[in-house]
């Protein structure tokens, strides 16, 4: 390169550098960050629209979970596994196998739970707090954003990255009625597609538990012969 080449590519760089650090290149930095910003929200809003519209066309949901539950006052977590079960509009069923069998069954606005030694059953009319949390799992996997709504500021954003599954997600839920938000503090859901793969319920108390699903099956019909088989407490 000549000297004279050497010093115009010197000039033209120092000028670029001096423009990038002037407040007009911070200007367009700034600018430039917004529009990367506003582009990622509007992907973000069409992504959770397609989604919850995925959900609301799902014919039923099948998945293996382990929860792990952490109390201050307990050194080590409470484990426990089983299988959830979702049927549209409402009904829903987690029976856990293991450390003790036991079951919990929502359907529309009344949840029984139990085992081996009997059951009971729990309007949640007369709960404001468990049916906010039971509505809330259950209007997300319908697909009922009016609903999440009511209940939760609701943020979802796609994971992105090199490594990162195209159609993965994480979904934050913070309660904005009372009395739940004096319970929990936020509730995060993270899955790919309509996998849901984890849920991290948060509570103003410190403790938090965590649930881990496998072998989902979003396109699980239920028929009536099954759903009078796992819509009940099992005994």
């Amino acid at each position: 390169m000549s000297s004279a080449r050497a010093r115009r590519w010197v000039m033209g760089a120092s000028a670029l550098i001096a423009f990038a650090a002037s407040p007009a290149g911070a200007s367009v930095r700034h600018a430039a960050v917004a529009v990367a910003k506003a582009d990622d929200h509007a992907k973000d809003e069409a992504m959770m629209t397609a989604l919850l519209a995925r959900f609301a066309k799902a014919p039923g949901i099948f998945a293996r979970y382990k929860e792990e539950k952490h109390i201050a006052l307990l050194q080590a977590p409470l484990m426990n596994e089983g299988t959830i079960h979702f049927a549209p509009p409402g009904r829903l069923a987690r029976h856990t196998t293991k450390p003790i069998a036991s079951s919990l069954v929502i359907d529309d606005k009344k949840v029984t739970f139990g085992g081996a030694e009997g059951s009971e059953s729990l309007d949640l009319g007369t709960n404001p707090v468990a049916r906010a949390f039971v509505d809330s799992f259950v209007m997300l996997l319908a697909g009922n954003r009016p609903g999440l709504e009511r209940y939760f500021k609701i943020k979802l954003t796609a994971v992105r990255g090199p490594k990162a599954a195209p159609d993965a997600w994480h979904l934050v839920l913070v309660p904005r009625t009372s009395p739940m938000d004096k319970v929990i503090k936020e509730m995060t859901v993270d899955g790919n597609g309509l996998a849901i793969k984890e849920m991290v319920v948060r509570e103003s108390s410190g403790d938090w538990t965590r649930s881990v699903f496998t072998d989902v099956d979003t396109d699980h019909p239920y028929d009536a012969a099954e759903q009078a088989r796992v819509f009940r407490v099992q005994k």
